[in-house]
């Protein structure tokens, strides 16, 4: 199979399954063209608070085999991988570590009295599906009594109302991806985690949810292989960095 994208082999992710959604345009410019994406504060918070629960919940790492104070842990760790770009200030980077510290020490607060290690964090895995290859990786996976619980830590500023298709279609893939590529038969549940109000979203994952998710997910890498790369103009246009090469946008 002739692959479309340069110097690699060719994949899906639920990332770049969401950006051909979204734009199919922007997915060309990101992952065919390799034209810069540029840097953007909410990305490095987001990385910051992703890594500090990886080490904090790691099997070997955490603050039980590390023989750490449990709080005294975090905050270390939030300083140690903590990351500075995108922020246009350094005030607005205070800022931004404040309310990181605010958010570790809400999820410590409640959490650590039940505290358990993870099974297995920043996990990755692979799949094929009919002619793509799949790819992920899930930010923790607990085991339980009864079999294994799939989270994924969110950020966002908002918690959502209702969920978009390609929200929906996260939890299908790593649900999938747990399954077939890692072979954890039992998956108790999946839940997205949006840290900032600590709330855990429960996802019931059905057969019809996968065969939606994996049709949805083959849809996609058919029109990439087609080379379908149309603007598709959204909510978010006005901040893309591509905007100013992009054909809808600029048209007068």
């Amino acid at each position: 199979m002739e692959t479309v994208e340069k110097d690699t082999e060719f994949h899906l992710s639920y990332s770049r399954v969401a950006t051909y959604i979204k734009c199919p345009l922007r997915y060309k410019f990101i992952y065919i063209d390799k034209l810069p994406v540029k840097e953007h504060s909410y990305f490095s918070f987001g990385s910051s608070i992703h890594k500090v629960l990886e080490i904090f919940y790691h099997p070997e790492k955490n603050f039980i085999n590390m023989k750490k104070p449990p709080f005294e842990y975090m905050l270390s760790l939030l300083d140690e991988h903590w990351i500075s770009s995108g922020y246009a200030t350094k005030r607005e980077e205070q800022k931004a570590k404040e309310k990181a510290l605010k958010i570790l020490k809400r999820l410590y607060q409640e959490t650590i009295f039940g505290f358990r290690p993870a099974y297995l964090v920043e996990q990755s895995f692979s799949f094929h599906l009919d002619k793509f290859k799949v790819i992920g990786r899930i930010d923790r996976i607990d085991y339980t009594n009864n079999g294994y619980t799939i989270i994924d830590y969110k950020t966002n500023r908002l918690l959502p109302r209702f969920f978009k298709i390609t929200e929906l279609l996260q939890p299908v893939v790593y649900y999938v991806g747990a399954k077939e590529s890692l072979h954890l038969e039992k998956i108790d549940n999946v839940f997205l985690y949006f840290v900032n109000y600590n709330k855990k979203v429960k996802f019931d994952i059905s057969d019809e949810m996968v065969e939606k998710g994996k049709n949805k997910i083959i849809q996609v890498g058919e029109a990439i292989m087609r080379k379908e790369f149309y603007p598709k103009p959204n909510g978010s246009c006005a901040s893309c960095e591509f905007k100013d090469i992009c054909p809808v946008y600029n048209r007068k």
